[in-house]
């Protein structure tokens, strides 16, 4: 605790509101979450993405790339923001050199990773495919490489990592919660917010909270859409998350609003708790990403709930026959991963899909748009 109080008070003066607290402890380079060395992903870490359920959810994706690549005859560029590990680039690759050989030999795969460690694990990771791909620390480095962008950006679970604010409704005022220390411990501090882009942000995109509620400002999401739709010239932005709507924020249930902590696949209610050693996130505000991308020339091609859109994407075209009864097969695994992405108690039915576009000419003849999910021929 001591390490973390004083990154803050080398960074200004107390009390610091969550944002602060929230970017140094995930993202300082000597003693952030996301830096540092500890396992994340996966059985030993804090926590699964599907992404690491099975092969076949990348392979689901890449099948909905390479139509929407085809159909809009764009340039076969694909960037993902905060690839971890490496896994699912690794997986989108395999599918797009086995399914279109002949666009696969023009692919560049950008990744943009600013966690020196993960970098390393996937260069080591993609290290098949090191000529087709280029990874980045920051945009403001990849705009050096390439100061426009044609393609399709993808993220998984990046934006519920972003710095936020907490507010909490008041029957007088929004006050915002700021964080201080006391006798070498970090405690909460309730002061009347005073942050313009915070009460413009309620004022723009709401909800219009009860009294005693709680929620997250993704400020940082914000400046994001605005980077991203602005190097943007023609493609699509995918965004894989876990999010309310507006109306969700107002019920009693989400009272305390969503910050919490992961650590050893245990929920932590207390995100004061292990700075520094357990993953934060909160729910993305999704009503209000929909306004700025439309704010900054997004147009939305769909959203959907992911185990909608895997179906619709071509999940099931994926299934395999065993050819032995042995459940521990490579087929049975890909069968129990396809039907875990769909079932109603899934880990699919807690996240979105949110596609927006730009300069996209040909939207209505995507194939998810006109296949019939349980009647897709086999890749």
């Amino acid at each position: 605790m001591s390490r973390i109080i004083e990154k803050l008070k080398k960074e200004s003066k107390p009390p610091w509101s969550f944002s602060e607290y929230m970017e140094v402890a995930l993202y300082d380079s000597d003693i952030g979450y996301y830096t540092n060395k500890r396992k994340k992903l996966g059985k030993e870490g804090d926590f699964y993405t599907s992404n690491h359920v099975h092969p076949v959810f990348a392979k689901t994706f890449s099948r909905f790339f390479l139509d929407v690549i085809k159909t809009e005859n764009m340039k076969p560029t694909i960037c993902e923001w905060g690839a971890g590990d490496g896994s699912f680039a690794y997986h989108v690759l395999c599918y797009i050199e086995s399914e279109s050989p002949d666009l696969f030999q023009t692919i560049t795969y950008y990744i943009i990773e600013s966690s020196p460690h993960h970098q390393a694990l996937l260069t080591d990771k993609l290290g098949r495919y090191k000529e087709k791909i280029k990874v980045f620390a920051s945009l403001e480095e990849m705009k050096n490489d390439l100061s426009h962008f044609e393609g399709i950006i993808f993220s998984n679970e990046l934006l519920d990592a972003f710095p936020v604010h907490i507010i909490e409704k008041t029957k007088d005022a929004f006050k915002e919660v700021m964080i201080e220390e006391v006798d070498q411990t970090l405690v909460e501090k309730l002061v009347l917010c005073d942050n313009h882009e915070i009460i413009d942000w309620m004022n723009q995109f709401g909800p219009p909270l009860p009294d005693g509620h709680r929620i997250e400002i993704n400020l940082q999401m914000k400046d994001w859409l605005k980077e991203v739709a602005s190097w943007l010239t023609k493609g699509m932005v995918v965004s894989v998350d876990y999010g309310y709507s507006n109306d969700d924020y107002q019920r009693p249930e989400r009272k305390e609003g969503s910050i919490r902590g992961y650590r050893n696949h245990e929920m932590i209610k207390d995100p004061l708790q292990y700075p520094g050693d357990m993953d934060l996130t909160s729910h993305v505000q999704w009503d209000a990403y929909d306004q700025i991308a439309k704010n900054v020339g997004l147009t939305q091609v769909l959203f959907d709930r992911q185990d909608q859109f895997l179906l619709k994407a071509g999940l099931f075209s994926f299934l395999v026959t065993p050819k032995d009864m042995n459940p521990f097969s490579e087929e049975f695994k890909l069968n129990r991963a396809i039907q875990s992405f769909v079932h109603p108690s899934g880990i699919s039915t807690s996240f979105q899909v949110n596609v927006h576009g730009k300069e996209l000419r040909n939207k209505d003849n995507y194939q998810l748009f006109h296949e019939d999910p349980y009647q897709i021929k086999k890749p």
